[in-house]
């Protein structure tokens, strides 16, 4: 009997029965742990934090925040692990992982970033690990790797800083096939996706972004990749830059929540409430 993937034309993994999505969003709802951001105004926009289970892409334009939000998930990750730890609730430590595909993570960072709360910043390093991506295909490589760390310890923040970089310069090479790069990215989506759910991980991945040819909407740009992306991230947060220190985040598109627009600043602690 001839399979409906085959008819298609299409992998496998394109196909998502019904049963799973059902199972995916009943396990959606039992999650409890989340990790907030650190700032009112953006967790009341994407629903309290980022949760476990959930895969979050974050788009937006330059000098929108997108890198400063990974560094600081980082820290709020650490110091939300370290209350809990307190209250003994949890037993074992949070640990971060951090694909660096644009060679952007800066530890200098962290430190300005903690300046403020009793936090041990060696500690805290120790509790990322960062890879640095230089390719597609390393990135897949990676991902597959992290499967056997993911068994050995307690990850549970997963962090993509940009997701689809090398696909943005991958598919304009036309030394490197256009069928080769959308596998190889669709396999890396397909990881991602298969780890979220096997580990509980809270998944944020940023992306690089391209304008959107539709008039008259507030959503400027759009992920380079939208038409494989959005099969694959359950929360599409977009984040735009009005003017002087002024910037909205806006949850555009969630499984379970609202689109909502509220106003953030970035200052030398990070991403806090712009107040009128």
């Amino acid at each position: 009997m001839i399979s409906i993937n085959e008819v298609l034309e299409i992998d496998k993994h394109q196909i998502v029965k019904t049963k799973e999505l059902l199972k995916d969003f009943q396990f959606l709802k039992k999650l409890q742990y989340n990790i907030p951001s650190g700032a009112k105004n953006f967790d009341e926009t994407i629903g309290g934090g980022f949760y476990q289970g959930k895969k979050y892409l974050i788009f937006g334009g330059n000098k929108t925040g997108k890198t400063q939000l990974c560094h600081q998930l980082c820290v709020q990750a650490y110091f939300q692990s370290s209350r809990l730890n307190e209250r003994s609730q949890i037993l074992n430590k949070h640990l971060i992982f951090y694909f660096d595909t644009e060679n952007t993570f800066r530890p200098e960072r962290l430190n300005e970033l903690i300046m403020s709360r009793e936090v041990d910043y060696n500690k805290l390093l120790k509790n990322i690990f960062v890879s640095k991506i230089m390719s597609n295909s390393a990135l897949l490589l990676s991902l597959q790797e992290l499967e056997s760390l993911l068994e050995k310890h307690d990850i549970n923040v997963l962090i993509i800083d940009t997701i689809n970089n090398h696909f943005n310069s991958e598919i304009a090479n036309k030394k490197i096939s256009t069928n080769k790069t959308k596998d190889i990215f669709m396999r890396i989506l397909t990881t991602i996706n298969e780890l979220t759910m096997k580990f509980n991980l809270i998944t944020i991945a940023t992306a690089q972004v391209t304008s959107n040819l539709i008039k008259d909407t507030s959503i400027k740009v759009l992920p380079v990749g939208n038409h494989l992306l959005n099969h694959f991230f359950s929360e599409y947060v977009y984040l735009d830059y009005k003017e002087h220190n002024q910037r909205y985040v806006q949850l555009v598109n969630s499984i379970t929540l609202p689109e909502k627009r509220l106003l953030y600043k970035i200052t030398s602690l990070g991403i806090q409430d712009y107040k009128i």
